[in-house]
């Protein structure tokens, strides 16, 4: 049984399809769109349709990427899409979205589908409850140490991918929103978290983060069984990809260390101020920081040497055995069987008597052994030859040949995978009842009698503040008309998992029933501890499909993504209790360690200002489970003269989320939305709504 994982390598071009392949991956994935707003790096149809056929030919999987968190209106497009490549013989579509998995796993019922990293899984109930709805792959976050990806391995009813080399964020997975100054993603990473921030600290650099390189844990990690090994890299030239992959192919098949020579090669593709390897080695988070590398450009003397070597050079992958038969003036004949039981046969020129030499099989095997410029390589001649005859050798190279663009011919064909109707979600009556008004803060120093008096009928909190005992708590616990709903950290760690379960068995004992969570495995953890659960924004929901996959999975609630406009918030459909942030900070990004004491070493993200954002304007820096930090947008969303549009929308709930607002400024806001106050917020924004 083989036990090396697939290598797989990013292809975002055509020339990136050949790097990779022409580099030893084993897969490459790539993105593809149809629709008028097509990104830089999507593939075209016709691009498309030569990648898939280059690869099958050389026995290279191909998956396609979709559109990470569609809206309503996106999702028959992706379907679309996702439909054409698997008409094209694409091996697996990649999905970050529940709703968008949902529909293709009808639409396309025998399609791959592997959940993409933007889905935040770092757990074993996440990969589980990504087996239960039909993913046959998870992408896990980098963020797993190596003793978190173990579990996940080992308890796993599905293929594990997990990234092993390329660019770091410092943002959890799928939480990072920096690229738009009103924190709402303005598409595909942009690594805003390169640029310069004078945030009055030693770095220019604050968030910038080495690459990761795990070339040298490559034995421990097939061991483990993860399935592949990816290597990250969209925004990164052809060269890039092409010399990584083969630095990682060559060590995996041979199972030593890198050579010298190997990991100059690895410096060279990305210079920097060196590697790190993330969280798998469980490092300080500090260590994991550095000034931002910079890709060689142009025609350089690196660039120039690794084109010349995937353009020229054919990568031979496909193991093929040859059978030849040699009799007296009879037609030759020769066939070739490939990996995949094709055979293909062929006859040539007829033997003659041997006066000086005859044919032997090593001489035969000489000939058919030489396949370069071809994918193939030989793994086996079985000769049947009289005594006696000798055949040209130049005669055996045509047929040869000719068989060999046969089998190339053969290996193009694969099975069209069945397709269904489009998906439809049943309707929805949408509730008429006016939204009710939650509360969300970060601190017990926020409450206050004002806001008891006020009685929201949610509020949430960090779970360690809803059971630090703070007097000013007491009161909401104590009420009929309030639920303290905890959130759940943004990620658990194994480490964190027995204090996290401690403390949520205090909050039972405090009377408290639900929790709010962002991570999908949460919804099994919280649910296996009795808890109800609602849905909390990190979950990003953006679609119709994804609110029914939550409903399905028993939430009492989810709020929406808060980057979606009036328009799509209204459409969608309402299957279960349904909240929208309609004033507060947005978050841009949560991180896993202490990004102040990293760069300064010392901890005061509680009274640290912030970084600027691209205008100037201080975006807050707050302090999280166990050090974490949150990074909130500079201005704060306010909808309230947008108040007919979502107050009509069929939600259930519409939520003030407060962060660094004092306990008199969130009575005022709640009371200017309750129309009970005149206290007006300053540095607003609308966002996207």
């Amino acid at each position: 049984m083989d036990l090396r994982p697939e290598l797989l390598a990013p292809a975002y071009s055509a020339e990136g399809v050949s790097a990779a392949v022409q580099s030893g991956a084993d897969a490459v994935y790539l993105s593809f769109s149809t629709g008028e707003k097509r990104a830089p790096y999507d593939l075209t149809e016709d691009e498309l349709g030569r990648a898939a056929e280059f690869c099958r030919v050389r026995g290279v999987k191909v998956y396609v990427c979709l559109d990470f968190e569609p809206n309503d209106d996106a999702i028959p497009l992706a379907l679309e899409n996702g439909r054409r490549a698997a008409r094209m013989g694409v091996d697996a579509l990649i999905a970050g979205d529940m709703g968008l998995i949902w529909a293709l796993r009808r639409a396309i019922p025998s399609m791959p589908i592997h959940a993409a990293e933007s889905l935040g899984i770092h757990d074993p109930d996440g990969v589980r409850l990504c087996a239960a709805m039909g993913v046959t792959r998870v992408a896990v976050a980098r963020e797993l140490s190596r003793e978190r990806l173990r579990e996940i391995c080992e308890s796993s009813p599905i293929e594990i991918e997990y990234p092993v080399h390329g660019p770091m964020c410092p943002a959890y997975a799928g939480t990072c929103k920096l690229e738009s100054p009103d924190g709402a993603p303005a598409g595909p990473c942009q690594r805003q978290c390169l640029r310069d921030f004078p945030a009055g600290i030693k770095e220019k650099h604050p968030l910038a983060m080495r690459d990761m390189c795990l070339v040298d844990r490559l034995e421990e990690l097939s061991e483990m069984k993860v399935s592949a090994l990816r290597i990250d890299g969209r925004d990164r030239r052809p060269e890039y990809a092409a010399a990584v992959t083969g630095v990682y192919s060559r060590a995996l098949g041979t199972g030593r260390a890198p050579s010298e020579e190997d990991r100059e090669l690895l410096r060279g593709a990305f210079p920097s101020d060196g590697f790190s390897e993330g969280y798998f080695a469980a490092g300080d988070f500090g260590d994991m920081l550095g000034a931002p590398g910079e890709e060689p450009r142009g025609d350089t003397p690196f660039n120039l040497a690794v084109r010349k070597n995937y353009l020229n050079h054919e990568f031979q992958r496909v193991k093929v055995t040859f059978e030849a038969e040699l009799r007296l003036e009879k037609p030759f004949t020769l066939s070739v069987t490939d990996d995949r039981g094709n055979t293909v046969s062929a006859a040539g020129a007829s033997p003659s008597l041997a006066f000086h030499t005859e044919t032997t099989p090593a001489m035969l095997r000489t000939e058919l052994f030489n396949t370069g410029g071809t994918p193939y390589s030989c793994d086996g001649v079985t000769c049947s030859i009289e005594k006696g005859i000798y055949l040209d050798p130049k005669e055996v190279g045509p047929v040869r040949d000719r068989l060999l663009r046969e089998l190339t011919l053969r290996r193009t064909g694969f099975e069209p995978r069945a397709e269904e109707a489009t998906p439809e979600l049943p309707a929805v009556p949408s509730p008429t009842e006016t939204p009710v008004l939650t509360v969300s803060v970060l601190k017990c120093a926020q409450l206050s009698d004002g806001l008891l008096a006020l009685a929201p009928p949610v509020v949430y909190l960090p779970l360690e503040e809803a059971v630090s005992g703070d007097k000013r708590l007491e009161g909401f616990l104590d009420s009929r008309d309030i639920s303290v709903c905890p959130r759940l950290p943004a990620v658990i760690t194994s480490a964190q998992l027995g204090r996290v379960t401690e403390l949520l068995l205090k909050a039972r004992q405090l009377g408290i029933t639900q929790v709010a969570v962002g991570d999908p495995g949460h919804i099994v953890y919280a649910r296996k501890l009795g808890f109800e659960v609602r849905g909390d924004t990190a979950l990003r929901v953006k679609n119709s499909g994804t609110l029914a996959v939550l409903l399905g999975l028993g939430l009492k609630s989810a709020a929406l993504a808060e980057d979606l406009t009036s328009a799509r918030v209204r459409s969608i459909k309402k299957y279960l209790d349904t909240e929208l942030v309609v004033y507060g900070r947005m978050p841009l990004m949560s991180t896993a360690g202490c990004l102040i004491r990293a760069r300064t070493g010392v901890c005061s993200c509680d009274s640290f200002l912030g970084f600027p954002d691209s205008n100037g304007f201080l975006c807050p820096v707050t302090r999280g489970f166990d050090c974490g930090n949150t990074l909130w947008s500079a201005g704060k969303l306010h909808l309230l003269r947008r108040a007919k549009e979502y107050m009509t929308a069929g939600l259930w709930g519409v939520r003030l989320a407060f962060t660094t607002e004092n306990a008199k400024e969130c009575v005022g806001v709640c009371e200017r939305y309750l129309d009970m106050g005149t206290f007006e917020p300053v540095s607003t924004t609308y966002g996207k709504f």
